[in-house]
């Protein structure tokens, strides 16, 4: 074993001066800092994005519970490392002299927001400001509708509970209410002293504690560590924000899909090298055998030299992935506008293991068939067939099975990811053997370069299908992360375009449509469409009476204790999906049926078929489960966990809902609006859209600097696809220049031959990058994507200039040996 360790030492350092190993230790070296490099600086970028979100909570995290949380739970998270603030809610009657509103007050301590800010106004509809820190003790602010239906002004009294405060400011804007319609009760904001004086919170009063807590990564690990109080719950900023975890997912699976498909790549440049590198092999191996070397020392020599290449080449590649995500944070972090945390050296070791696993799927079985070859080789250079049948694509299988366990993190990304290059891996393999089929009647209507070029592909039948292959998955990669990936992003940006709608009107009754509509008419503002919304509180489930306690799950519990909003619909919304069953037809209108949203579906345990009885007020309605949608919430329109058919819910309380589009310079608006219809609570989600929109935006410039490692990878394969038949094409051209044949018609033949390759694989990747792109959008990202014909002239023509243009550069080494040199060797 010392002797095979030490000659693998000596072939090391000897292939390293001739250049032999060059190319396969490049292909190492790129495989780990593209891996290392996506690794951590998309780690960084989501850590980085992830504590961004945490403005839309107002802390990095929160426990909250409807009990008291005990004061040591404070302790315990400030004794972490991380920073407090308590924040209550609770429902309660404001007075102002003799008018009362039925209010959601909320009672914050100083340091509230921890994570972004809150913003107040001196009076509604006024300029806004950040406010710094919440009111002053005996102080209070309330938001607009809490002014507009008490009718009170700046300075006016209001009575909470045993306690009176100074009305002083509204408040625009709070960092952690939500955007949706659960909390639809005028607000009452207070500084948290003044709770104990309001007498208010008492033993059974319904309350909802919060405790907020933000802080560095370390600290908020330690309190993630911290036991939970009873009926406590702790929760991230995606889990308290459903639009913003859906922003953060579709990020996350950009970001993986770089991270994947630079992975696969650099895992075909190693094949493609070593399997060049097992050719060169037989010849060495067969002088050792001559010289008497043994089976096992050859065996263990190979095995030796090439995990000397892998950790050599690896740890220069993590040192090169290390230095690249620095670089290129130090060059995002600005343009990204938030802060990048501190980088983790966890992913260079992760980064350096996938180095090897590759090596040993997609380059140790070729190598290793390399030492059968046979001692005659040294007299005699035939080409013996490969006995490492099933060992090549059982290995590489083993190798992508394991890189995708360890790279992809979502099953469905990878799976389709796979799935694409695998079908473009046969089609590329079959049309390249169709090819080699029609070129013997072409080859005798071209000229002579092209009689060459095109003779060079028939002749080497096999050759040619695996560089088509090569050439064709690295294609598929640079136009699937190139051109696609900006369609692929650009609609996803334009889910968030400038129209969104960043109003909605609450509690518009029917009588008002009409003069509303009047209203946006008159003022040049699109058309209001308003949705119907019945509220319904849930009593049975396929006959059988429930409650909050017949559920174990604690999230069910309080989900089932407030009323559901449901709305009718003729015909299924654009931003929802039919998942289960059939959407009712015209026919059915006015059955009582029902169409659920996944939430509801996995909240309830619900199956096609059951009954949901509903009580609205007075009167309780049965309705049977015909379809699940899944809906896309991140879309800011109206949305309903529960539908129903038109005329299913005529004979309930119904109150009306519409959303649409202010520009900020038009906002005055509103207080027209709801002078006008005072009766109508108008919420601006314009800041969580801009939040959203924010995340957006940065997950996609952080996407773009990561898909330069990728597209490097993909190059990385070109290279290593033309250079893999180099060999080859030496010894041609040296048989064809000893022959007489002119330097100028080899060059000729040669380009033709890169040119056909390059368009029968470019060809083909544009056709599956469309496809690959689809199934990514439709099924993974949730959004629409039409087809792109230029994409496929683009596939086209990149291929030809690319890989001809590569041709070209290594041509200069092709052309560089003798006739008498190639002689020799063959001889």
């Amino acid at each position: 074993m010392t002797a095979a360790l030490t000659y693998a030492f000596r072939r090391l350092r000897r292939g390293w001066r001739s250049g032999e190993l060059l190319i396969l230790s490049l292909a190492i070296a790129v495989a780990v800092a593209a891996s290392g490099a996506v690794e951590l600086f998309s780690g960084r970028v989501q850590a980085a994005l992830a504590a961004q979100s945490g403005d839309a909570l107002g802390a990095d995290l929160a426990f909250t519970s409807r009990a008291v949380l005990p004061a040591s739970l404070a302790e315990q998270v400030r004794a972490a490392g991380a920073r407090t603030a308590r924040v209550v809610n609770l429902p309660s009657v404001v007075f102002a002299g003799e008018r009362s509103l039925l209010a959601s007050v909320k009672a914050v301590e100083p340091a509230y927001p921890l994570r972004g800010a809150m913003r107040m106004a001196d009076e509604p509809y006024a300029p806004e400001r950040v406010a710094q820190g919440g009111p002053a003790p005996g102080e209070a602010w309330a938001d607009a509708r809490l002014w507009s239906e008490l009718q009170v002004q700046r300075g006016a009294t209001l009575t909470v509970g045993a306690i009176a405060l100074t009305l002083t400011g509204v408040v625009t804007y709070e960092p952690d209410r939500g955007g949706g319609f659960a909390d639809l009760a005028p607000r009452l904001l207070m500084n948290h002293a003044d709770l104990a004086g309001t007498q208010l919170v008492q033993p059974g009063s319904r309350m909802q504690q919060w405790l907020l807590a933000s802080g560095p990564p370390d600290a908020l690990e330690r309190v993630r560590g911290l036991p939970l109080p009873a009926e406590a719950r702790r929760l991230s900023p995606a889990e308290a924000r459903p639009e913003l975890k859906s922003a953060m997912d579709r990020a996350a699976r950009f970001l993986r899909l770089a991270v994947l498909a630079a992975s696969l790549l650099s895992a075909a440049a190693v094949a493609i090298c070593a399997r060049a590198q097992g050719r060169r092999l037989r010849d060495e191996v067969a002088l050792l055998k001559c010289l008497g070397a043994r089976q096992r020392f050859v065996a263990s020599a190979l095995m030796a030299s090439l995990l000397l290449v892998g950790l050599v080449a690896g740890l220069a590649g993590a040192l090169a992935g290390w230095l690249a995500q620095a670089g290129l944070a130090a060059a995002a972090a600005q343009m990204l506008s938030i802060p990048l945390p501190a980088v983790s050296p966890a992913p260079l070791a992760k980064a350096l293991l996938l180095g090897l696993v590759v090596l040993a799927g997609f380059a140790l079985p070729p190598v290793l068939d390399a030492r059968r070859a046979p001692p005659v080789r040294v007299f005699q250079r035939t080409e013996t067939a490969s006995r490492a049948g099933a060992m090549v694509p059982v290995g590489a299988a083993l190798a992508v099975v394991a890189l995708l366990w360890q790279q992809a993190g979502d099953v469905q990304l990878a799976l389709y990811v796979l799935g694409g290059a695998a079908g473009t891996m046969l089609a590329l393999a079959l049309l390249a053997w169709a090819l080699v089929a029609l070129l013997a009647p072409l080859r005798r209507s071209v000229g002579t370069a092209w009689r060459f070029g095109l003779g060079n592909v028939a002749r080497r039948r096999g050759a040619s299908v695996v560089q088509a292959v090569a050439l064709g998955q690295a294609l598929l990669a640079l136009l699937l992360l190139g051109i696609v990936r900006q369609d692929l992003l650009e609609t996803w940006k334009a889910r968030l375009s400038p129209e969104t709608p960043n109003q909605f009107l609450i509690n518009i009754q029917p009588a008002q449509i009409p003069a509303m509509q009047e209203f946006f008419a008159q003022r040049g503002l699109p058309k209001l469409e308003p949705m119907p919304m019945a509220r319904g509180r849930l009593v049975a489930l396929n006959g059988k009476r429930v409650t909050a306690d017949s559920f174990q799950d604690p999230e069910t519990q309080r989900w089932i204790n407030r009323d559901f909003n449901l709305s009718w619909s003729d015909l299924l919304p654009d931003d929802n999906k039919l998942t289960a069953g059939q959407w009712w037809t015209a026919a059915q209108h006015g059955q009582k049926l029902l169409s659920a949203d996944r939430y509801a579906v996995e909240r309830l345990g619900l199956r096609l078929g059951d009954t949901v009885a509903l009580a609205f007020a007075d009167q309780e309605l049965t309705f049977t489960v015909t379809s699940f949608r899944e809906v896309e919430w991140d879309t800011f329109r109206p949305n309903f966990f529960l539908l129903a058919p038109p005329g299913a819910l005529d004979a309930v309380p119904v109150s009306w809902l519409a959303s649409f589009h202010l520009d900020a310079a038009r906002k005055a608006l509103l207080r027209d609006l709801t002078r006008q219809f005072p009766n109508v609570t108008a919420l601006d989600v314009d800041t969580l859209i801009t939040q959203v929109r924010a995340i957006v935006d940065r997950v996609v410039r952080g996407v773009e600097f990561i898909l330069l490692f990728t597209l490097a990878a993909g190059l990385t394969v070109l290279l290593a696809a033309i250079e893999g038949t180099r060999e080859d094409r030496v010894r041609e051209s040296g048989l064809l220049r000893a022959l007489g044949a002119r330097t100028r018609v080899i060059v000729q033949g040669l380009l033709a031959e890169y040119a056909v390759l390059g368009l029968l694989a470019g060809s083909v990747a544009a056709i599956a990058a469309q496809l690959i792109a689809w199934a990514l959008a439709t099924q993974v990202m949730r959004i629409p994507y039409g087809p792109r014909p230029l994409l496929w002239l683009a596939g086209a023509g990149v291929g030809v200039v690319l890989v001809t243009a590569l041709g070209w550069l290594s041509l200069r080494r092709t052309l560089r040996a003798s006739p008498t040199e190639v002689l020799r060797a063959g001889a």
